[in-house]
């Protein structure tokens, strides 16, 4: 067992310590050894600064709880959280479970630190400053670790993900994410009910018209990730955080929450639920409404439906469902399928699971070349008994209007659409599928309201954002249309040529044909190569390649993008008969496939009205029958 480190060494701690053969450095929160870098949450590292100072020892809880909050009532559960959060780290960067075994746990009493300290001293004759990273290659050379040197030196020449603004300077005042809760349950297997209980939190706190409150898909990418509160909260651009811990032991649950304030990284309130797993709606409900209080919110009770209370094991499988749903690794939507088949078979009158079971049918019916029909029967059966169970249910008029929109019944989907609408006007799929209409319309002032609103509230979400592009790019605002597309790439790089064709649409847009054609230059043959050498026809001394480029789009176009792209070159040139021959081509032959026809139609149609080359097109009188209804 270690001796206690001596009080003249407790501020050299600050300045980095070896446990075992880890490296830990307390200024930027970081573990760093053979199983790679871990950022660590602010207040997890000072509880291992605090174990430290007192390593060998047995550190009270009451202690740790009095030092690191001392101004802030804070449960015990907390501090299990920060330990549970300390081990799992540890383990990660060691690449080992022998990290986790360092930090015993003496029952009733508190927490002792078993492993080796060793302390780090810059060299005296050394002029570089304390926070400087030189002392980890000395330390990584001292104790033989060649595998860590290469680790930080790979860490130092990797650019780390740029941080925004920070959350005061852009949130509103007062705003909300909900990080999915950690399952802290002694199996680990209760990942479904974590996320599930933090989904509802989140939904009801979405209930307030006074309270922004970002997205699951935005909230939830943060998973396991090694950002502290204050980062996440710039990302999203929110005021406030709220985290908690989910633990289950049999048919008890403890829920602990936490919400902290990004601004200054403290907690405003945190709190431990003791209730049975029956309880689970109520409790739920509970921290809805002690999170609003504390942030001077009202909670409408009345402005969105809530469905009636269900069989908890039905519950239990739709939570279960919902996770591999949203997780989307192969074979998880037949997963999610088939518990939310058990769940209905338990307790048939749950609407919200017959609504969630007709999206994955969705989903697998077009998994194919061609839709399933007989998948498409029975997403049509779950979305038609939701609406039945539950007409006021939002969720299911929209799973309904899906149905009818991708069996080429248009007008019940738009109907049925705009039920969904008036019962949740704030979902951001709500907000996206009204944008889209909006555009159908041309009402391009609302489409891009609409798609703003969506993309705040879902400001990780890909799809949204570059929807959003789309829309700045049809209201002719292309400056921001651009970096919104930077945002795109920054994060998912994997979209590639996707997004790269469109920087040179806008720059193309404002004449600035000389980068254009730099950025064509640097994209392999292929469609968009041509599409974006077609659209340079005026450059000087490249009329030729523009032409030759425009022969091999108009050869062999398939999918409707190829097609709308074809007809923006023809009316970027002139063209504008040629423009309309491919469209209208384009949306006949879509008319003979009886069974997804419509909706192709209506895609082809959105492309096509928001598409900034085709607007001279709008005043032709081709351009009305081109946009009527289909039939």
């Amino acid at each position: 067992m270690n001796a206690p480190v001596d009080i003249p060494a407790i501020k050299t701690l600050e300045q980095g310590f070896l446990l075992g053969t880890l490296m830990i450095d307390p200024k930027s929160c970081e573990a760093i050894g053979p199983g790679g870098r871990e950022r660590l949450d602010p207040k997890v590292m000072d509880v291992l600064v605090m174990l430290a100072q007192h390593a060998g020892q047995v550190v009270l809880r009451t202690d740790l709880l009095a030092q690191l909050w001392p101004d802030t009532v804070v449960t015990d559960e907390v501090l299990s959280r920060c330990i549970y959060e300390l081990r799992r780290q540890l383990c990660q960067a060691g690449g080992g479970e022998r990290y986790r075994e360092m930090i015993d746990t003496v029952p009733k009493r508190g927490y002792r630190l078993t492993g080796e300290i060793t302390l780090i001293r810059p060299h005296a004759g050394d002029r570089r400053a304390v926070g400087s990273r030189w002392w980890l290659f000395a330390a990584a050379i001292a104790i033989g670790a060649a595998i860590v040197l290469a680790v930080v030196v790979n860490q130092r020449n990797t650019k780390s993900p740029a941080v925004s603004q920070s959350p005061s300077a852009t949130a509103k005042e007062v705003s909300i994410a909900v990080l999915p809760f950690v399952d802290m349950s002694e199996g680990q297997n209760q990942g479904y009910l974590s996320d599930g209980i933090s989904e509802e939190i989140l939904n009801r706190l979405a209930q307030s018209g006074e309270l922004p409150v970002i997205s699951r898909t935005s909230s939830f990418s943060f998973r396991d990730r090694p950002l502290d509160i204050p980062e996440i909260a710039a990302k999203l651009d929110v005021s406030h955080v709220l985290e908690g811990s989910v633990r289950r032991a049999g048919d008890n649950i403890r829920i602990t929450v936490q919400l902290i304030a990004a601004s200054s990284d403290s907690h405003v309130w945190s709190a431990t639920y003791d209730r049975a797993v029956g309880d689970l709606f109520a409790v739920q409900d509970e921290i809805a409404a002690a999170v609003t209080a504390a942030l001077q919110v009202k909670l409408a009770e009345d402005t969105r439906h809530r469905p009636m209370p269900v069989n908890m094991e039905a519950h239990e499988r739709f939570l279960q469902g919902e996770y591999f749903y949203n997780r989307r690794a192969p074979g998880d939507l037949e997963r999610a399928a088939k518990y939310y088949e058990s769940a209905v078979t338990i307790d048939p009158r749950y609407a919200r699971v017959w609504a969630a079971l007709a999206g994955a049918y969705s989903n697998l019916a077009w998994n194919g070349p061609t839709p399933d029909k007989a998948l498409q029967r029975r997403q049509g059966e779950a979305a038609l008994r939701a609406v039945e169970l539950d007409p006021r249910l939002a969720v299911a008029q929209l799973r309904l209007s899906q149905f009818y929109s991708e069996t080429s019944d248009s007008k019940k989907s738009e109907e049925h659409r705009r039920l969904a609408i008036a019962l949740d006007p704030d979902d951001p799929l709500v907000l996206g599928i009204t944008a889209s209409e909006a555009s159908l319309r041309g009402d391009t002032d609302r489409a891009l309201a609409m798609q703003r609103r969506a993309a705040a509230l879902d400001p990780l979400n890909t799809a949204q954002r570059q929807n959003l592009a789309v829309q700045l790019m049809a209201s002719g605002q292309l400056d921001e249309a651009m970096s919104e597309y930077r945002r795109v790439l920054e994060l998912n790089p994997a979209a590639g040529l996707d997004i790269e064709i469109e920087f040179v649409r806008i720059l193309v847009l404002q004449r600035r044909y000389g980068e254009a054609r730099s950025a064509v230059e640097k994209m392999p043959a292929g469609k968009y190569r041509d599409h974006g050498l077609a659209l340079l026809y005026q450059t000087p001394g490249h009329p030729a390649e523009a032409d030759a480029a425009l022969r091999r789009l108009a050869a062999h176009p398939r999918e409707i993008m190829d097609i709308v792209r074809l007809a923006e070159v023809y009316a970027f040139r002139g063209l504008h008969k040629e423009a309309f021959a491919a469209l209208q081509g384009k949306k006949d032959a879509l008319k003979l496939d009886r069974d997804s026809g419509t909706s192709w139609i209506r895609s082809l149609q959105i492309e096509a009205r928001v598409s900034p080359f085709l607007k001279p097109l709008h005043s032709d009188p081709r351009w009305t029958a081109l946009m009527a209804e289909p039939g």
